[in-house]
């Protein structure tokens, strides 16, 4: 099964992200556009792991989970992943708070705990939009979202008939 951990969002705050990326349409084009119903802010990207794997790690995340607390944070800042016109990666981000690197880090530990390698990708507080688009414009401008951080999931992803899915195995809800 191939896995990530990240904050998970309700259908308002998708919405949102989405009428944001209708915004960038005109001027991000030619991109694979993210559904809304996959849009997440990963902690820490795992990749595969075998059911052993799985249930450690959930282990790991639940003698640490309660040491943590939900975040309010302001998505307001849309950037870009890639250097060139051809953008890799179109996102909208916040200001990275400790408590929020405090938690990837934890989560990052757990992983190792369950005997799973991790790559070194430092955690950047973002929400993926769009992939592989043409910037010919400049960014609109865009009202913030004020979101309160306070779903942590295990999600798996796969392919169902072609179509790329993110489902949640586990959640916990910080306080």
């Amino acid at each position: 099964m191939r896995i990530f951990i990240a904050y998970a969002f309700d259908q308002t705050i998708k919405a949102k992200l989405h009428d944001i990326q209708k915004q960038l349409m005109p001027v991000y084009q030619n991109g694979r556009y993210k559904q809304p119903k996959n849009m997440h802010m990963t902690l820490r990207f795992v990749g595969e792991v075998d059911d052993n794997q799985l249930i450690r790690l959930i282990s790991e995340i639940e003698s640490i989970i309660g040491n943590h607390r939900s975040q309010s944070v302001v998505l307001d800042n849309i950037g870009f992943f890639g250097t060139s016109t051809k953008k890799h990666s179109c996102w909208i981000g916040c200001r990275s708070l400790p408590a929020m690197v405090q938690l990837s880090q934890d989560v990052t530990q757990c992983v190792l705990r369950s005997q799973i390698k991790v790559n070194d990708t430092p955690f950047v507080p973002h929400i993926t939009l769009a992939q592989h688009g043409i910037l010919t414009g400049p960014l609109p401008s865009v009202e913030p979202i004020y979101i309160d951080l306070n779903v942590v999931c295990i999600f798996s992803s796969s392919r169902v008939e072609k179509e790329l899915v993110y489902q949640p195995v586990k959640c916990w809800t910080l306080k």
